[in-house]
């Protein structure tokens, strides 16, 4: 008497052909998953380059606003100009008046820096400089000295924004509105992310320029 057995397996071929199949299908998930990540990233990128030229630019409007035009004073990526607030670190710091007109209190200064143009992970720096406060307005003088990345004298130095790679700023033609244009540039990082840059340097470097005017409310 015979018993007869009914078995099955696969083949080496049938293995091949699963695995060459799962591995293009994993494949296509990578891909769609790196794509969706790279895109993101650089969506990512190109928001905080937006966020911090917004925020800078809104910053140095609202201290211009409040000063005398005849108080401006730029360069090379720099700024200044008379502030009638006084030092932002007193307890009492407020806007000044006497007799219905500002009482300028010392100089707002802002800055690129590093100074070299050629430098990386430039940032925007802003200054307050006290001086004798004063009823007239008066440019700032000795500039250089105060372009660094430490207070001189005891100054209130703080960091408005980093990647801010240009500042550029002028009186308008009609004498009265002070031109502003401020480029940030932040590149594309590749740090904690499981795959290599496959894109050009071009692609991954963001660059927001931003413009704005303002006509400084204490002006006779």
């Amino acid at each position: 008497m015979s018993v007869k057995t009914n078995s099955s397996g696969y083949t080496i071929l049938e293995l091949v052909m699963a695995i060459s199949i799962f591995s293009i299908f994993m494949i296509g998930v990578f891909s769609v998953f790196s794509f969706g990540l790279k895109s993101w990233k650089l969506v990512e990128t190109k928001n905080d380059s937006q966020q911090q030229a917004e925020v800078a630019l809104a910053r140095i409007l609202s201290d211009l606003k409040s000063s005398d035009i005849s108080s401006l004073v730029t360069g090379d990526e720099y700024i200044a100009f008379e502030t009638a607030w006084s030092d932002p670190n007193a307890p009492d710091s407020n806007f000044k008046k006497l007799g219905g007109y500002p009482l300028w209190q010392g100089y707002i200064l802002y800055y690129t820096f590093p100074r070299n143009p050629n430098s990386a992970d430039k940032k925007l720096l802003r200054k307050y400089i006290c001086h004798t406060p004063a009823i007239s307005p008066m440019k700032m003088t000795d500039i250089s000295i105060y372009l660094t990345d430490n207070p001189v004298n005891g100054e209130n130095l703080r960091t408005v924004a980093r990647n801010i790679y240009s500042l550029d700023a002028g009186i308008g033609t009609n004498n009265f509105v002070v031109d502003i244009i401020l480029r940030t540039e932040k590149k594309f990082s590749e740090k904690r992310l499981a795959y290599e840059k496959d894109f050009s340097d071009d692609v991954g470097n963001d660059i927001v320029t931003l413009k704005a005017s303002v006509s400084p409310r204490n002006t006779p």
